[in-house]
């Protein structure tokens, strides 16, 4: 049930109002930085939408809340594409929202990172919510509010906001680390990691390899340790031995999506230390075509 949501009272209380609205369509802009977090409410919404028990609400127990829980419900789809979702696949997502719900009577559309579409597929998607179809509703997920305009103004904004430490059970130390991210955080509680032992940022590479490999958190806690045994080390470090680091991640992985949490990661490692700025311009600069090996060694060479 809504109450028994952890955080966001906020939203919390806009669910319950909203539900209450009985549409029969309708499209929402959900954001925040915790993008599992997003995705857990959207699954929420979604439920208070379509649940068979309760009206303006869900119960968590019937059978489309657990499907939906799961992600296995017929009339829920979830649209994720990490390079932005294609025209192609818009003009599909079009196709089946005109068409009828397979269970009950609402179809619910989640799309994650939608400022990561092309302007093409931007446009296609403000024409389907312009008008949507009787029944459907849409759900988008970003991590900010950067977004084509019209497709924001056309949307009802819900801001998500991160857990605190006290809310998912762990230390400041822990909740710094994976820099709030409920997922994260979740998953390193079923392991037994030390997050405060060392490794050094000369196995960066190996790694980024190992996660690529497996997509296992073991992997990206040590990427993570690497950027710190990095910044703790970078005042004693030759111009080559900052080199060899950037070019050690480039060599490791072509994840794009992975340089940009690598150098997120990194940029809040630094803080508010000298040169931020610049480092945040960098940052933004990832959303172009670039030589990345140039890029890396600019963005260390600098401390």
């Amino acid at each position: 049930m809504i109450k028994d949501i952890i955080s966001n009272e906020e939203v919390k209380e806009f669910f319950k109002n909203e539900l209450k609205l009985e549409k029969d369509s309708g499209t929402y802009l959900f954001y925040g930085s915790d993008m599992s977090l997003l995705m857990e409410f959207a699954l929420h919404f979604a439920k208070g939408l379509c649940c068979e028990t309760l009206e303006g609400d869900f119960c968590g127990e019937c059978n489309i809340c657990k499907r939906i829980e799961k992600m296995l419900y017929s009339d829920l789809e979830i649209l994720d594409n990490p390079d932005g979702l294609k025209i192609d696949e818009i003009r599909e997502l079009a196709y089946k929202s005109s068409s009828s719900p397979y269970e009950g009577n609402k179809k619910v559309f989640i799309i994650k990172d939608i400022s990561k579409m092309r302007k093409e597929s931007s446009n296609a998607l403000l024409k389907l919510i312009e008008e949507p179809n009787k029944g459907s509703f849409f759900i988008l997920l970003n991590s900010n509010l950067n977004i084509l305009p019209t497709i924001k103004s056309r949307s009802i904004l819900v801001k998500i906001k991160r857990r605190t430490a006290e809310e998912l059970g762990v230390d400041d130390f822990v909740y710094s680390f994976f820099r709030g991210k409920s997922e994260d955080i979740q998953k390193f509680k079923l392991l037994d990691i030390d997050l405060e032992g060392g490794y050094s940022y000369r196995e960066i590479g190996k790694a980024i390899k190992e996660y690529v490999k497996t997509q296992e958190l073991l992997y990206r806690i040590n990427i993570y340790k690497a950027l710190r045994d990095f910044l703790n080390n970078v005042n004693n470090l030759k111009i080559y031995e900052k080199i060899f680091f950037s070019e050690e991640i480039v060599r490791a992985t072509s994840d794009r999506n992975l340089y940009k949490e690598i150098v997120s990661y990194y940029v809040e490692l630094l803080g508010d230390f000298s040169g931020l700025e610049e480092r945040l311009v960098m940052k933004s600069m990832l959303r172009f075509p670039m030589n990345m090996r140039i890029f890396f060694i600019s963005l260390f060479l600098e401390l």
